[in-house]
């Protein structure tokens, strides 16, 4: 599995390809009037319950719909990055599919969901699958087994909407399992099923505008 990057702030949400996200061709195109629940500026950001100083970026809305996140006090390894962000209705919240941005060697993006609630930007910035493939089977997405390891006393069939291949005697699943969607209707079925067994996302970012 590759590593993805915490967020310290969701536009920052140029995440790496894993293989335990929810994963699908890029399906949408970002606004550019209306690119995202955080409006352009500096921003004083804190990453709620991490215990650390705060970070400090600037956000900017691009004219190709993408945000740009800029550190302005770079910590190591931080670099200026960019996201998609539209708007997902849903009754009485303010809702955003987060969806990163394609690698020249990648055919599929990663999926997440972002809510701002007051000054607090609630995240799901990239979906678990191994916890989720109930949702993503029945809304009609597939669930990609993982890779099998050689070792004893697991040889354990896929389950139906699933792909694996057979596994050779005496090996074990390694890492985590992938959830694709093959078409937009389907991925936001599982989102609309996410969020309504999701009430709260696990990150919490407060936001606090210092400048423009």
């Amino acid at each position: 599995m590759r590593p993805v990057l915490r967020l310290a702030f969701a536009m920052t949400a140029a995440t790496l390809l894993s293989s335990c996200w929810w994963v699908g061709p890029p399906f949408y195109k970002g606004d550019p009037a209306d690119a995202g629940p955080v409006r352009p500026g500096v921003y004083k950001v804190d990453l709620l319950g991490d215990g650390k100083p705060a970070h400090f970026y600037r956000v900017a809305w691009q004219p190709d719909g993408t945000i740009l996140t800029t550190p302005l006090r770079p910590r190591k390894d931080e670099k200026s990055s960019r996201v998609i962000m539209v708007r997902f209705a849903a009754t009485g919240r303010d809702l955003w599919i987060v969806q990163d941005l394609a690698d020249e060697d990648k055919a599929e993006v990663s999926y997440g969901l972002a809510e701002l609630r007051g000054d607090v930007l609630w995240l799901a910035p990239v979906i678990d699958c191994d916890t989720t493939a109930d949702i993503v089977r029945s809304a009609g997405g597939e669930v990609e087994e993982p890779a099998t390891t050689n070792v004893e006393d697991a040889d354990v069939a896929p389950s139906d909407n699933s792909t694996q291949a057979e596994p050779a005697a005496g090996s074990k699943p390694s890492g985590g399992a992938t959830c694709h969607f093959r078409d937009r209707a389907s991925l936001e079925r599982a989102l609309r099923a996410y969020v309504a067994t999701n009430p709260r996302f696990a990150e919490r970012i407060r936001l606090k505008r210092i400048g423009d």
